[in-house]
């Protein structure tokens, strides 16, 4: 069997038409197709200004930096973040000269726990920071509540969920800013980008700004300039300066070009088709992998849950066999598998924290026992048999 990889690439006729258009036009830097994906993909996520940028990672750092701006936050401001996530999500706080608050994870969906934000609430608390792991939406009336009573602002942390929907609402919707990534490995792919979605048209301003090392004009013709386009604010303000050319803050080189547009446009129009698969191959996975459910915990989610399978996470029970067993079998026989996003034991943060993991024990748990394998739309009936006939096998041997 050919490898069963945790992600993949689809690239079908659209992109490649997308991106020889953008080939053909002789023009790279951000154009049409850079703007046309902005707008939908913020009106599909409920928002009405989208700014695409070079990752996930930095379309995170660029809401928290437009924050830190707006509101006037202090180097020393708390954004609570779940103790259980890729480290991008923490790490952008850190770049944004904020301080990470870890708050522990649902046993059951490892997103963050509400029930666990009063304990970490401080004086000097300012947002909340709810990541959508592997595809399933957080609790967020109940974040949103707590938001709202504390004062404090969102920032959705969406890169795994692109259309996923809580009680019928998209995430990315309940954020004061929102992001997403479009790295190669995510439901909807560019290759390397990301995206950040707001409502708000003076965060939309900043966060424009800050992607193009803080350039002062941020209007679309100074973004998407063609040949017969003049900016009508190019010499506005008490500056001397061509505002294309003027810098208001320190920003930072985060642009992406029109093939990036080009390829996210073509996955936009497809993701209904590609959001179909990932769910069915899901289905799949949950009733061929029902027999192991006395050793495996499958995805669990309740109707409220619009869950969109970045990928597959299973969480082992008891302790018949370690994680290291079962995945080295299964990568043994070309099925890919990665852990679920171990974060407080990183080397990195030990260094910063110390020993944070038992304060938070179902992430330490998850941490030590979870892993995930794929789930995408360029899996078919056949991989996802086999995966279930290694399954078989394995399991075979511990009796």
């Amino acid at each position: 069997m050919k490898k069963i990889g945790v992600g993949w690439a689809s690239v079908t006729e659209l992109e490649k038409r997308y991106v020889n258009e953008a080939l053909d036009s002789s023009r790279l830097s951000p154009s049409k197709y850079v703007l046309r994906f902005e707008r939908e993909f913020a009106q599909r996520h409920g928002k009405r200004y989208g700014i695409m940028c070079n990752s996930g990672t930095s379309a995170l750092h660029i809401a928290l930096e437009t924050l830190k701006e707006m509101e006037g936050w202090k180097n020393d401001s708390e954004v609570i973040v779940p103790a259980l996530t890729f480290i991008s999500s923490a790490n952008s706080v850190l770049h944004a000269g904020l301080t990470p608050v870890f708050a522990d994870v649902d046993e059951k969906t490892y997103n963050l726990d509400p029930t666990q934000l009063e304990r970490h609430l401080s004086p000097r608390t300012r947002a909340i920071m709810p990541v959508h792991c592997f595809g399933l939406p957080c609790e967020m009336d109940a974040i949103a509540d707590f938001a709202a009573r504390n004062g404090l602002k969102i920032i959705e942390d969406c890169s795994d969920a692109h259309f996923a929907e809580y009680k019928g609402r998209m995430v990315g919707s309940w954020g004061d800013l929102s992001a997403f990534s479009t790295y190669v490995a995510h439901t909807i792919m560019t290759g390397v980008g990301g995206v950040t979605i707001t409502d708000n048209e003076r965060y939309a301003e900043i966060l424009r700004s800050l992607i193009a090392h803080g350039r002062s004009c941020t209007c679309e013709v100074c973004v998407a300039a063609d040949s017969d386009a003049v900016c009508k604010k190019r010499m506005e303000g008490e500056t001397t300066l061509d505002r294309r050319f003027c810098f208001d803050r320190l920003g930072y080189s985060y642009r992406v070009g029109e093939l990036e547009g080009a390829l996210g446009l073509a996955q936009l129009e497809r993701a209904d088709e590609i959001m179909e698969i990932r769910r069915n191959n899901a289905r799949c996975l949950n009733e061929l992998l029902s027999p192991y459910q006395a050793y495996l915990q499958l995805p669990i989610y309740g109707e409220d849950y619009n869950h969109t399978f970045m990928m597959y996470p299973i969480l082992i029970m008891g302790n018949s066999f370690t994680r290291k067993e079962i995945c080295d079998f299964l990568e043994n026989r070309n099925i890919e598998t990665r852990p679920m996003f171990p974060l407080l034991n990183q080397p990195i943060y030990r260094k910063l924290y110390g020993n944070l993991e038992d304060s938070y024990p179902v992430a330490k748990n998850v941490s030590r026992k979870g892993f995930y394998i794929g789930c995408h739309h360029g899996l078919g009936v056949n991989e996802l048999e086999y995966i279930a006939e290694v399954m078989k096998e394995f399991f075979a041997g511990l009796r």
